[in-house]
């Protein structure tokens, strides 16, 4: 199965590795996209609809930043972000706030905001905590990032977007009526939202990565391949192979690549 999980037992040109750790952006709760001149960028906050029911279903915090690392490499032409998305740890993940990253042209940053600020920010593209990849538009946030999954495509392949693709309105996260009712991915897990990402894992007794790539509309206007390529710190292929989990959980790894 490939669900997308919200539990409470909850990438420039170089040789070689280049590091660009340690970089946060400051989150701006009614800014918009800084320098960005792409005619794709989002200008405007639109809250979500059903933003109480969010605020419990996700268990969003109001007092606090999230204490977890975003830290990015270069790989060749790619992107590689590491995330901390742990949140405290498997009981207490509920409890703890979520970790806000936005893609840039120097890689992936954190964005210090908590959130309650993250409900009227647009500094912010993906949110993360333990399994849950959450996009900064439609029924998770104020912004305009939406994602299409590349099923049949290997990351690698994708040099540009597809032609004909629609880039201006890629699916964004929806996981509620009009009424404000839940609406539940494909997984069967009860509280497991509906997310534009949520096929970047499977569950074969662990959180197996499934390869499938992306494209990924940021806020900034940018369109973006990403893959997820590890949940564990160490021991992802066992996982992957075995069904027997890896260790260090909840660390993302996000490989990804602007490409227009």
């Amino acid at each position: 199965m490939t669900p997308t999980l919200f539990l409470s037992l909850l990438s420039v040109v170089a040789c070689g590795t280049t590091n660009t750790d340690d970089t946060t952006a400051t989150g701006t709760p009614t800014g918009s996209t800084t320098g960005s001149t792409s005619a794709l960028a989002c200008t405007e906050v639109t809250k979500p609809s059903c933003v109480d029911d969010l605020i419990a279903d996700l268990g969003l915090q109001d007092d606090a930043v999230s204490d977890g690392a975003v830290t990015t490499t270069t790989e060749g032409e790619d992107f590689v972000t590491v995330v901390d998305a742990s949140a405290g740890g498997y009981s207490a993940a509920s409890q703890n706030p979520w970790v806000y990253v936005q893609f840039t042209a120097k890689g992936g940053v954190k964005v210090e905001i908590d959130d309650n600020a993250s409900l009227t920010s647009l500094d912010w593209d993906i949110g993360l905590r333990r399994y849950l990849v959450r996009a900064n538009g439609g029924d998770s946030g104020p912004g305009c990032v939406g994602a299409v999954a590349l099923r049949e495509d290997l990351y690698a392949d994708i040099a540009a977007v597809p032609d004909g693709m629609d880039v201006e309105n890629f699916p964004t996260d929806d996981f509620y009526t009009d009424d404000c009712s839940f609406i539940s991915d494909s997984s069967g897990l009860e509280g497991s939202p509906n997310l534009v990402l949520g096929q970047w894992w499977e569950y074969p007794g662990c959180v197996a990565t499934s390869s499938i790539p992306f494209l990924l509309r940021t806020n900034s206007g940018d369109i973006i391949k990403l893959v997820i390529e590890e949940y564990y710190s160490s021991n992802q292929d066992t996982c992957n192979k075995t069904g027997s989990a890896g260790n260090g959980s909840a660390q993302i790894k996000i490989r990804w690549k602007k490409l227009q």
